[in-house]
């Protein structure tokens, strides 16, 4: 699956790339998301994903590795983890990239994942339409999160 969001976001990129490494504040903008922590200071977090696709749920301990910074333009992540209850297999990559635009900034979203096990069994469609509904809910929490 891979799903490619632009949105605008009424903050500067210095405000914006804060935002992004305040683990806390992006726990509360990721669906799913229900803890996370940091491992090695802006390189490696663990945090768990929660989600309920179709009829399956799952509970997927994730690691995340920050694979690409470039201070106040880009982001990138990858991230990998197994819920052992369902045997589902889940890998993504997520890159965000910043540009700044009339005062504020429009944040680039491209992600891009693999499913795997039981809820890969769902078929590419179901689960591209959660992706499409989680990166969405992000955009939105981000937004408000700006906001102060």
């Amino acid at each position: 699956m891979r799903v490619t969001r632009e949105l605008a976001v009424a903050v500067s990129p210095g405000a914006l790339w804060a935002l992004l490494w305040d683990v806390p504040r992006m726990v509360a903008c990721v669906p799913g998301c229900v803890e996370a922590r940091e491992v090695e200071a802006h390189r490696r977090y663990a945090a768990r994903l929660t989600q309920k696709v179709g009829p399956i749920s799952l509970s997927v301990p994730l690691d995340v590795e920050v694979t690409e910074v470039e201070p106040e333009r880009r982001l990138a992540l990858q991230a990998r983890g197994r819920d052992p209850l369902i045997g589902a297999e889940i890998a993504m990559r997520v890159t965000l990239d910043i540009d700044a635009r009339d005062g504020e900034s429009v944040l680039r979203i491209d992600a891009e994942g693999r499913v795997l096990g039981t809820l890969g069994a769902l078929g590419h469609g179901a689960i591209q339409r959660k992706a499409e509904e989680s990166v969405d809910e992000f955009g939105a929490r981000l937004r408000e999160a700006a906001r102060g």
